[in-house]
């Protein structure tokens, strides 16, 4: 990460409501100094202090709350890190389930709904990592419809720069559907201060005056693969020739990773098919209209095998899927109880509003998950989203035990992701019409 990316601020407290001021004080602080922006700030310190006044109630009385406030990027962020044996976090969920009597809980549906983005990761049995996010604000840039008149000959860059960024992004987003830009497309701004930070890696093409003339986009979300997105073509008469030039350079840098694969779910139709295997389709709604979305990969050195986890009930679909891609996987069968140890389920959701978006994963497995499910499915629908995708990671047992719920659900496996996540993950999208 780029140094000047870079801030951190560690305490720990103990549980008790008189160093409330002090985790809301420090927040406050943080905030101002990672850039957020005065009317973000509160935010921040909204979800601090309501975290930390659950927490200082439900995690351990004998150990301090660790509390991270840290700069990542477009966003600042704060991680409580405790213990605690019985924890009751569903008001984090977007679709919360709580009433407003429930006391202390509504303070959680608050900071939910105040912040950008909650994850909670278990450490052990009863360490756990809550955190949360708030996103810098940005300028909206107006994209840039007419086509550039470019001269060759064309140049790879590996290291844009800023300007060189805001300028192709802001051309892509005028050439592109929302569908296949991502959200810096749009606030450049932002952009360029994820690929600074190190959360997405870019390349570029130039022409003769260094004006851009093509952009590639990847992210390496910590298991064995890279996710790319594009590429994105700014002079379409010269389309071959500069995708071929951002595919085979993408390919050529993350070769000297230790990525054993490359995966799009938003390839361009620039992309040379030539040099990828299909892996399967989504299918995403544009002005009323269904569209089909493919996807692809491909291997960047051997695939050695692994084990995953799957439910019986998707095992059919991933034998096939598996046999067709030539990826050797031994399946394993999760306990059915697993993961219903707890009353109630947890589930991260991420809206993209502009795309028609959202993305669920779990986040803590519960009895109620089924009816977790269709409250999301139902309130997303009431916000207007029209495709909504849940993902499994296929290296958790208690995440596969899930899927006869996500079936019921009304929720459909169209891909498998290689080295997705942890390991490989599994998408459904949700249909309430069978294609």
């Amino acid at each position: 990460m780029n140094a000047a990316m870079e801030g951190i601020l560690k305490l720990e407290l103990p549980p008790e409501a008189e160093f409330l001021s002090v985790a809301v004080a420090a927040a406050e602080a943080a905030g101002r100094a990672f850039g957020l922006g005065e009317a973000r700030v509160p935010r921040l310190a909204l979800a601090v202090e309501e975290f930390f006044e659950y927490l200082r109630r439900e995690a351990r009385r004998d150990e301090p709350l660790g509390l991270t406030l840290r700069r990542l990027g477009p966003a600042a962020r704060a991680e409580f890190r405790f213990r605690a044996e019985h924890l009751d976090l569903r008001a984090l969920n977007y679709a919360a389930g709580v009433a407003p009597g429930d006391g202390g809980e509504m303070g959680l549906v608050l900071a939910a709904r105040f912040t950008d983005r909650c994850r909670l990761t278990l450490l052990g049995t009863d360490d756990v990592l809550l955190a949360a996010e708030v996103d810098r604000e940005y300028p909206a840039a107006e994209a840039l419809r007419e086509t550039p008149k470019l001269t060759p000959p064309f140049t790879l860059s590996e290291a844009p720069t800023s300007e060189t960024l805001r300028h192709a992004a802001m051309l892509a987003a005028g050439r592109y559907p929302a569908r296949l830009c991502p959200k810096g497309f749009f606030n450049p701004g932002r952009l360029v201060d994820m690929v600074e930070a190190g959360l997405y890696s870019a390349l570029a093409v130039t022409d003769s005056g260094g004006r851009p003339a093509g952009l590639l986009l990847w992210r390496s979300p910590g298991g064995q693969g890279v996710l790319f997105s594009g590429p994105y073509v700014l002079d379409p008469e010269r389309g071959p020739e500069i995708g071929r030039l951002l595919a085979e350079g993408f390919l050529a840098r993350v070769a000297r990773t230790k990525a054993v694969c490359a995966v799009s779910e938003r390839p361009t139709a620039d992309l040379p098919a030539e040099y990828f295997e299909p892996l399967g389709s989504l299918f995403f709604t544009a002005g009323g209209e269904v569209a089909e979305q493919a996807a692809f990969y491909r291997s960047l050195r051997e695939d050695e095998g692994a084990a995953v986890w799957a439910h019986p009930d998707l095992a059919s679909f991933l034998e096939r899927e598996y046999d067709r891609l030539a990826f050797m996987r031994d399946i394993l069968s999760p306990d059915p109880d697993e993961g219903r140890e707890r009353e109630h389920s947890l589930l991260s959701t991420e809206l993209d509003l502009r795309r028609g978006l959202a993305v669920l994963r779990p986040l803590l497995g519960g009895r109620d998950l089924a009816e977790n499910l269709g409250r999301h499915v139902e309130a997303l629908r009431r916000e207007g989203i029209p495709d909504i995708l849940f993902y499994l990671d296929m290296a958790w047992s208690w995440q596969a035990a899930m899927t006869p719920a996500l079936l019921a659900a009304g929720f459909t496996p169209r891909l498998v992701l290689p080295h997705s996540g942890v390991s490989d993950e599994a998408v459904f999208e949700h249909d309430p019409q069978p294609r």
